[in-house]
């Protein structure tokens, strides 16, 4: 399993916009092969914080290439993209911890 990390720096003033164009986003994430984990706002105005995640590489990159190319992202991301000031995407796998810690 896969998990990536994306976090969001905003432009002021834009997170309304930004928050109603990423719940229709999320609406088909699962139709093109992508898992919706969680999503967050930190302590920071202007940051969204969110995980998605894959079985695996290969899953991913299908599923993003299907996800990037939909109909349905095509008609948000006019709308949605230039709210997003900055972006960090980190790449997450598991480990296994001796002991009891997980």
């Amino acid at each position: 399993m896969i998990h990536e990390m994306r976090i969001y720096r905003l432009h002021p003033g834009t997170k309304p916009t930004f928050l109603r164009e990423f719940r229709k986003a999320r609406r088909f994430m699962a139709k093109y092969g992508i898992t919706f984990v969680a999503a967050w706002e930190s302590d920071r105005d202007d940051e969204f914080v969110w995980l998605r995640s894959f079985a695996n590489t290969k899953a991913r990159d299908a599923a993003i290439e299907a996800y990037y190319s939909s109909p349905e992202w095509l008609k948000i991301v006019g709308t949605l993209r230039p709210t997003i000031r900055r972006r960090e995407i980190r790449l997450l796998k598991g480990v296994k911890l001796p002991g009891s810690l997980l």
